[in-house]
């Protein structure tokens, strides 16, 4: 369950949210439709503005022959409207030859523009009582339609992308209301630390799936306590269990060791086994130690002056090991006075500068740096190492280390959450593990 709070907790930082997954795709189907829609709307207007005019030239058309025809006056070319037509005699070949009525868009001449103007035209061919063939051509310039195409098409841009945005807004808003209980639930999860005191998995919702959501969480979640709860007990009774046969084991060893008329040979198998022994001893007492932790019986806290343990645990371990040759500084900024169980402070600092002295090269250095609320150990070292795993139990990036338990850094990693402090690695070319104090 920790593991999979972590995982929530990066997928938060480093991939897309659920919401504004759902914006982006809904705003890219409905770029594609809205966009069809615009250009089917646009042809539409178009098509109707050109309907209007074709209607407009036909009223036109049918008004100058009807007055030609009846020998009526004809209107004037010139009366102010830039419409323009003319009338000429065509042969009976090209009559026949021709469409009666056709629509084209060409340049004209306008007069009152004096110049030529693109325009709709519309040509229609009549005969008269004597039975010569006319062609009428009636043209209109397409300037102020041109302006008002262009503004229909940003009109309809404008709203497109108003009505894009206002739909991706009113999504983000409607999602967001209607998840509000997925929400609760994944802060839920992001704050829930195994073994503690947390608080039950929220399920306030009329929502029928969001409550079976919560409903499933929540018996895993017991479930996973239940399981959590044995292992703690058993570790902490297998940890007890084991204290007094490994007790015995050694003090026989050493009472063999003891004995006349013991071969070399013999004695090397059991010094061999009595280091064995040891082992185990100094593991099932990590091991309990961690059982005890996590189990929060070390609930007193006081003033530790973090400092001061440092300078102790640098001084013992340089002279331990001092074959290595390593060079060691403490760099102390400000006072560094943290709040809790002093025992555990100790087992923080000790861990951290064993594992730095252990892993460190020879004639290579560590390095502590001190601050109010942050504690950064420092040491040499040749690669990175795996960061999602190094605080785990058993975790050994390369060979083991004499005297190692694989468990010094997740002995650390249970001193920190259950002191209220945190613990990292990063790496810039040496080891760096900081602990910072959010008290």
């Amino acid at each position: 369950m920790a593991s999979a709070t972590n995982w929530y907790e990066k997928s938060i930082s480093g991939r897309m949210k659920l919401i504004y997954k759902i914006a982006i795709s809904l705003s890219s189907i409905m770029l594609v439709f809205m966009a069809l829609w615009g250009v089917f709307f646009f042809r539409v207007m178009i098509s109707e503005i050109n309907d209007e005019t074709d209607d407009m030239l036909e009223e036109y058309s049918q008004d100058i022959i009807i007055k030609w025809l009846s020998g009526a006056r004809l209107p004037s070319t010139d009366n102010g409207t830039n419409n323009t037509y003319y009338i000429r005699q065509v042969t009976a070949l090209y009559a026949d030859a021709n469409q009666r009525i056709r629509y084209e868009d060409a340049d004209i001449f306008i007069a009152s523009q004096g110049e030529r103007e693109p325009a709709r035209i519309r040509r229609q061919v009549f005969m008269d009582v004597d039975g010569s063939y006319y062609e009428l051509t009636v043209a209109v310039p397409s300037f102020e339609r041109e302006d008002l195409v262009r503004s229909i098409l940003w009109s309809i841009v404008i709203l497109y992308f108003v009505l894009l945005l206002a739909l991706v807004a009113i999504t983000v808003v409607v999602i967001k209301f209607n998840m509000r209980p997925f929400d609760a639930l994944m802060k839920w999860y992001g704050s829930y630390v195994p073994g503690k005191s947390n608080p039950p998995v929220p399920a306030d919702t009329d929502v029928i799936e969001f409550r079976r959501l919560a409903e499933a969480v929540q018996s895993a979640v017991d479930r996973f306590e239940r399981q959590f709860e044995q292992q703690k007990q058993f570790i902490s009774n297998a940890s007890h269990e084991l204290q007094t046969p490994l007790a015995v084991c050694s003090a026989r060893i050493e009472m063999l060791l003891d004995s006349p008329g013991l071969t070399e040979e013999q004695a090397g198998e059991l010094v061999k086994m009595q280091r064995t022994i040891m082992d185990l001893t100094r593991l099932n007492r990590t091991l309990l130690l961690m059982s005890k932790i996590e189990n929060g019986q070390f609930p007193e806290s006081a003033d530790v002056d973090i400092a001061g343990l440092v300078r102790e645990s640098m001084a013992m371990f340089s002279e331990v090991y001092a074959s290595k040759n390593l060079e060691t500084g403490i760099d102390v900024s400000g006072e560094c006075v943290w709040k809790m169980n002093p025992q555990l402070a100790s087992v923080l600092v000790n861990n951290l500068l064993k594992n730095a002295f252990n892993h460190s090269p020879e004639k290579s250095f560590v390095r502590v740096c001190l601050e109010p609320s942050c504690m950064r150990v420092t040491n040499a070292g040749h690669e990175p190492l795996d960061s999602n795993r190094i605080f785990t139990r058993f975790y050994r990036e390369n060979s083991r280390k004499e005297g190692s338990t694989g468990l010094g850094l997740a002995l650390v990693k249970a001193v920190c959450d259950s002191s209220g402090l945190t613990v990292k690695y990063e790496y810039d070319g040496a080891h760096n593990f900081i602990v910072r104090n959010h008290k």
